[in-house]
């Protein structure tokens, strides 16, 4: 089974159905044709899309072309050229050569070839989601899988994989082996084929600015790291690479004959790739690059983007939005000349220690007549940068000294026992469903501001929305929460009582007593 011969990869396209080649889906990206492929999982998505463009950008790159629109020949032999010596081989799943290169699988020392063991019979096994045991996801389902399943899965596991017990190493856009690999990219279009040539364009301009840093890549370099033999204690050093290297972390064989029935491993004791000490920041062009954790530490580096257990919480998208402290690349800005809306298009597994703290996603619209005020001059940027501060910092507020109060007197009035440790999981699930309604609604908010603005007015009227949700939010607590029933009015009214002197205390929102005066019925 060879990518770049045989059509492996489902494809619904504008056409119809059809099984296509690795050059052939290329092309036809170019050609805007895909609608979209089914045997890709969501949070493969973005690998298997960043897995392209680093391949479609490698190939352009070598033949100093910038067009990215071409025939599947054309694609062949460029995916051909990347291989060298290894071939074929290089785009086959199932090698039965051990000290031969297959699809992201390295070529491995006669001494490990009896070390492999049996790590899984299907694909979803296979992939880098380590979920609780048929609760987040049911396990080993795929029985009967097609080949792409096993494309995709090797992607997904050798580009965006931790550190995951003793002898599954990380990848190297990453910081740490307990951090994750966001891919955050604004798109004018999420079409694939749209996307594609997007990111691939830009990322030509990326390369000229990677290859004049000081990382040291080699632009005639490895782009296909798992063409080299690995004995599981050598790693390469960026000199050696092409900026747009497509990795692999873990030394995984797929067996079978011809087609894949079950893939083994043997234990690596290094990383593949010789970057630790950049912390993830190596280049990559969807990794952004956080400066104020390394400022509040005071180690003097910077370290790739660690996305927390929160997510894309609002504040962390509007800290992408207006780079706030995070260094963004140039496929985090849109093309100067895209026309019409544009969106943030941001995804990331977060990883604990040997978990997933679930898959996150976020797309943000920004539209046109927004544009100007988030990717223009300084000086038409931040009055709105200093806005979205100013309106994520009055949610906090009414989150944390409005409604907690409010819903911790509900429960404190609703039952007779005082335990605490049941109010705070109550809590965190009201906390939760508010931040989910005014995230929601945070950035049409903010697009809405008129230029210029009068900063009391809009943040009064941002206030007021806060205030509204919050309300919203504890009356629906108080149809859930416990409640012995004979206390339910009098809980209701300590809670509500709590909310309005919460809300109109000085430090909170005294301003809106007057807003409360001529809306009586709010009120």
């Amino acid at each position: 089974m060879n990518l770049l011969t045989d059509p492996l990869l489902r494809t619904e396209t504008s056409e119809g159905f059809r099984r296509l080649s690795l050059p052939e889906l290329m092309a036809a990206l170019g050609r805007d044709q895909v609608e979209h492929l089914p045997g890709l999982q969501r949070h493969q998505e973005d690998a298997f899309h960043v897995f392209l463009c680093y391949l479609a950008g490698a190939v352009l790159a070598r033949r100093g072309d910038t067009d990215v629109i071409h025939d599947a020949q054309y694609w062949r032999d460029g995916l051909r050229g990347l291989a060298g010596e290894a071939g074929d081989d290089a785009w086959t799943l199932v090698v039965p050569d051990l000290s031969r290169p297959a699809f992201m699988q390295p070529p491995l020392p006669p001494e490990d070839h009896d070390r492999l063991r049996p790590i899984a019979d299907t694909p979803d096994a296979l992939d880098l989601l380590p979920t609780a045991k048929n609760h987040d996801l049911k396990q080993t389902r795929a029985v009967r899988a097609d080949p792409d399943a096993w494309v995709y899965a090797l992607v997904s596991l050798q580009t965006m994989s931790g550190f995951y017990g003793v002898g599954n190493r990380g990848i190297s856009r990453m910081n740490g082996g307990f951090g994750n690999r966001p891919v955050v990219e604004i798109v004018r279009s999420f079409r694939p084929g749209v996307r594609w040539r997007d990111a691939v364009s830009r990322l030509l301009d990326h390369r000229r600015e990677v290859l004049g840093s000081a990382y040291g890549y080699d632009p005639r370099g490895i782009v296909l790291v798992w063409t080299e033999p690995w004995d599981g204690k050598t790693a390469l050093p960026l000199t050696l690479l092409d900026p747009f290297y497509v990795e692999v972390c873990r030394r995984v064989r797929l067996k079978g004959d011809g087609r894949p029935t079950h893939a083994e491993a043997v234990a690596s004791v290094a990383d593949r790739i010789a970057a630790s000490e950049l912390r993830g920041a190596v280049g990559d062009a969807w990794l952004p690059i956080d400066l104020r954790e390394s400022s509040s530490r005071g180690d003097g580096g910077i370290k790739a983007l660690t996305v927390g257990p929160r997510g894309w919480d609002a504040d962390l998208i509007r800290r992408l939005i207006f780079a706030d402290e995070l260094k963004l690349t140039p496929l985090q800005r849109p093309d100067a000349r895209w026309q019409g809306d544009v969106w943030l298009s941001a995804s990331v597994l977060v990883r604990g220690q040997g978990t997933t703290d679930g898959f996150h996603e976020r797309r943000v619209a920004i539209p046109a007549a927004a544009r100007l005020r988030v990717f223009g001059p300084p000086e038409r940027r931040q009055p709105l940068a200093e806005l979205s501060k100013t309106g994520v910092e009055y949610a906090g507020r009414m989150q944390n000294r409005v409604l907690r109060p409010a819903v911790l007197t509900y429960l404190a009035t609703a039952t007779s026992a005082a335990d605490r440790e049941s109010y705070e999981a109550w809590w965190r699930g009201v906390a939760g469903r508010f931040q989910a309604r005014w995230t929601d609604a945070f950035f049409t908010w903010l697009w809405s501001v008129p230029e210029p603005f009068d900063e009391q007015l809009v943040s009064r009227q941002w206030a007021l929305q806060l205030r509204d949700f919050a309300l919203e939010i504890l009356r629906e607590a108080e149809r859930f929460l416990p409640t012995h029933i004979g206390r339910r009015f009098q809980a209701r009214v300590a809670a509500e009582r709590r909310f309005w002197t919460g809300l109109y205390a000085n430090g909170n929102f005294p301003f809106l007593r007057e807003e409360a005066r001529e809306d009586v019925g709010v009120a």
